[in-house]
């Protein structure tokens, strides 16, 4: 089972799904509330990590200004967002393997990306 960040958009209900489902569940409202999203990509770096966000900054941080990224990041795109469909899409995506992988997640699918060497 995946280490997965969530992001303080991501609702308490897909935090409960997913840790139903087995996986270890840390939100960033538990941890750092309020934090930037520097912090974030931090935070999932040192803890190891995947990051599960709605917020597209991320990909630009990450390939348009180098910052490092965690091991993974998973970005759901979904209207409107809801808990339950959170926790599926990431459920989804998480049933191959995402190391080095920035995912896109929508109800029509997937696109797998590899994050920027040097990570």
């Amino acid at each position: 089972m995946a280490s997965l960040l969530l992001d303080e958009n991501m609702p308490r209900s897909a935090a409960a799904g997913l840790a139903r489902a087995g996986h270890d569940v840390l939100t960033v409202a538990d941890a750092e509330a309020g934090a930037d999203d520097r912090r974030i990509l931090a935070l999932a770096r040192e803890s190891g990590r995947v990051l599960v966000t709605f917020d597209a900054d991320f990909g630009t941080r990450v390939y348009q200004r180098g910052e490092p990224a965690p091991q993974a990041i998973l970005y759901l795109r979904m209207h409107p967002i809801d808990g339950a469909g959170a926790a599926a899409l990431a459920l989804q995506a998480l049933a191959e393997p995402v190391r080095g992988q920035f995912v896109v997640c929508t109800r029509e699918g997937l696109r797998r990306r590899p994050l920027p060497p040097g990570r």
